[in-house]
């Protein structure tokens, strides 16, 4: 497969997003002015901004880095930022809460974080929908949890934030973790890859790619609340346990999940995911087809071409899709194969989806054995 990279000028130290690592102590003082619930998504955008993932924000957006994202895909302050990160409240918080109040967040009953009440502003949320989305339409699932939300939003600063208590910590790692095993392994070029899915050959295909270009690939499955339909969590994560013991070479991968919820918004959730990999310690970045995407809302290279419009810090490897070729009896690219869409075996999630529903043997271009095998054992393999 032909890689081709977009450049941008690392610094030697490959320091984190905004400039250094964001990190949050945890809840002492349980004294708060106010409280209020949130959704297990805030939590898990709560831990990554107190581990740095989310680097450089410690917070929620105020009104003037909303819409500085929105209209520019930058924060106020020019640092390349693609999603909006803001905490929505109910009227009735709106109507209590006041600028310096402290306000413990809570998700069952359990306090997660304590922030700093900065102001609250509203926002239109079709405008939101346009300009993130691309688009209205509730049929995108990042648009129909938009149009959910009050449209009141909360700013403030986390002052401090607790890990939860949730599945997989054992095996999660944070930006302070990777960057010392990078380091200790002598890793100057580190590719991350970012999936929500069970690894089929086209992204072993794709792997293998950066592995020849890289001193080692850090691999980053998101695990957590995706759309009805994409893989459980554990299925995920024993797929690629499988394939990496299987068939990469000892000490080239790093495995861990990303506790994260996508919100499947194709280019700009594509420089999010890229943000957050070189807030591991990654000087490369993995774009394919339709990254991020959903249903046919973008465009199949549109991640790829919306990030060259950014100097992230972070060098995004272009890669085109992989397919596999009847006549030349291979996995392929249109770079590399010369045959017509007629010899051409595209893999679809339809495809390996159903693949899986029937208990179909798949052809061997599609899947490892041991990695069907291992995604076969499960009697749940979809949320």
């Amino acid at each position: 497969m032909v890689v081709q990279v977009i450049e941008s000028s690392l610094h030697s130290d490959y320091p984190a997003h905004g400039g250094s690592l964001v990190s949050i102590g945890p809840v002492k003082d349980k004294y708060v002015n106010h409280s209020m619930d949130i959704d297990f998504g805030t939590v898990l955008n709560i831990m990554n901004m107190k581990a740095g993932i989310l680097s450089p924000l410690k917070g929620f957006m105020d009104e003037a880095d909303f819409y500085s994202v929105l209209e520019d895909q930058r924060l106020y302050n020019g640092v390349p930022w693609s999603m909006p990160y803001i905490l929505d409240i109910s009227s009735k918080d709106y109507a209590t809460i006041k600028p310096g109040d402290s306000v413990g967040l809570y998700y069952r009953s359990e306090l997660i974080a304590v922030i700093i009440a900065k102001g609250i502003f509203r926002y239109n949320k079709k405008d939101l929908c346009r300009k993130v989305f691309g688009t209205t339409s509730t049929e995108h699932p990042g648009v129909k949890r938009s149009m959910e939300r009050s449209g009141i939003s909360l700013a403030g600063d986390i002052i401090a934030a607790n890990i939860p208590d949730i599945p997989f910590m054992d095996e999660t790692l944070f930006p302070a973790q990777t960057r010392e095993i990078f380091k200790e392994r002598g890793w100057k070029k580190i590719t991350g890859f970012q999936t929500r899915n069970v690894p089929h050959r086209g992204h072993e295909s794709m792997q293998r790619s950066a592995l020849r270009v890289s001193d080692g690939i850090f691999i980053n499955p998101v695990i957590g609340k995706k759309k009805p339909g994409d893989y459980a969590d554990n299925v995920i994560l024993d797929s690629y346990r499988t394939l990496i013991n299987s068939y990469y070479p000892a000490g080239r991968v790093l495995l861990s999940p990303l506790h994260y919820e996508m919100s499947y918004g194709g280019p700009r959730e594509a420089m999010i995911h890229a943000i957050m990999r070189k807030n591991f310690g990654c000087t490369h970045f993995v774009v394919g087809r339709d990254h991020a995407g959903v249903g046919d809302f973008y465009g199949p290279y549109d991640a790829q071409k919306n990030l060259e419009s950014f100097e992230l810090g972070i060098e995004i490897m272009k890669m085109d899709e992989v397919f596999y070729c009847k006549k030349c009896e291979e996995l392929a690219t249109v770079k590399d194969c010369p045959h017509g869409e007629y010899e051409r075996i595209h893999f679809s999630g339809t495809m390996i989806r159903n693949t899986m529903r029937n208990e179909l043997i798949p052809e061997s271009y599609i899947f490892r054995k041991e990695v069907y095998d291992s995604i076969r054992i499960h009697v749940n393999r979809f949320q």
